[in-house]
C-alpha cells in the first residue's frame, strides 16, 4: 500500500493542479485583470501540487512538501530568468508584469503549502500549533515582500519601472494579512465569547426577576383574601 501511495505522489500532485488552477484563476476573474487571473491560476496551482503530493504520501510528509516546493521555486526562478533574459517563445513575449507576478505567485503558493499542511495532516495538532506556523507563514511572506519590494525599487530607479515594487508590496499586505489573521481570529472568538456571557447574564437575571417575583406573589394573594 506504501508503494502505491508513493507512486501516486507525482500523478497525484499533477492531477490536482489541474483543477487548483483552473480555480485560481476564476476566483480572480472578479477583478477584471487577465495578469491577476494568471497569478491566481499559478499561486493555486502550485499550491495544489505542493500540498496534494504531502497529503499523498505515505510519510515524510514534510520533506516530501518541500521537494515539492523548491522544485515549484527553481522552475519560477528559471522562468522569471528565461523571460527577462532570453528569447524563448512563451517566456519573452510575457507582459511585463505578468514576468514578475506570475513567479512570485508561484513561489507563494508553494510557501503556503509548505508551511499549512503539517499541521493540517497531524491529528494530534492544537489551534495553538496551526496558529504558530501560520504566524511563521506570514513572517516569511513579509520578508520575501520586503525582498522582492527593494530588488524593485533598484530597478525602478535603474529602468523607471515600478512593477517590481508594485508587487513586492502587494506580497508585503498579503504577508501582512497572513500574519494578523491568528489574531482577528482571536478578537472575533473574544467578542463573541463576550457577546454569550452577556446573553447568559441576561437569562440569569430573567430568571432571578421571574423567581422574586413568583416568591413574591403567594403573600399578596393571602393579604387580599384577609381583607374580604
Amino acid at each position: 500500500m506504501k508503494v502505491f501511495r508513493w507512486l501516486m505522489v507525482v500523478p497525484g500532485a499533477l492531477l490536482a493542479m489541474m483543477p487548483g488552477s483552473l480555480a485560481g484563476g476564476i476566483a480572480l476573474k472578479i477583478f477584471g485583470s487577465q495578469s491577476l487571473m494568471d497569478a491566481g491560476s499559478a499561486f493555486f496551482g502550485s499550491f495544489a501540487l505542493a500540498f496534494t503530493a504531502g497529503l499523498i504520501a505515505p510519510s515524510r510528509r514534510g520533506k516530501t512538501t518541500l521537494v515539492f516546493a523548491s522544485i515549484i521555486a527553481f522552475l519560477a526562478l528559471l522562468a522569471f530568468i528565461l523571460s527577462v533574459g532570453s528569447n524563448v517563445e512563451g517566456f519573452a513575449d510575457r507582459r511585463t508584469l505578468d514576468k514578475i507576478l506570475i513567479p512570485v505567485a508561484q513561489i507563494l503558493g508553494a510557501l503556503y503549502a509548505l508551511f499549512l499542511l503539517p499541521p493540517i495532516v497531524i491529528p494530534s495538532t492544537t489551534l495553538e500549533q496551526l496558529w504558530r506556523e501560520i504566524i511563521s507563514l506570514g513572517i516569511t511572506v513579509v520578508l520575501f515582500g520586503i525582498l522582492i519590494s527593494l530588488v524593485g525599487l533598484l530597478l525602478g530607479l535603474l529602468a523607471r519601472t515600478w512593477v517590481g515594487l508594485t508587487t513586492g508590496l502587494g506580497v508585503l499586505a498579503l504577508g501582512a494579512a497572513t500574519w494578523l489573521f491568528p489574531f482577528i481570529h482571536l478578537f472575533l472568538r473574544f467578542r463573541r465569547f463576550q457577546a454569550n456571557m452577556g446573553e447568559l447574564l441576561r437569562e440569569k437575571n430573567d430568571l432571578a426577576q421571574d423567581a422574586n417575583f413568583a416568591a413574591e406573589e403567594p403573600p399578596n394573594k393571602t393579604m387580599r383574601g384577609d381583607a374580604q
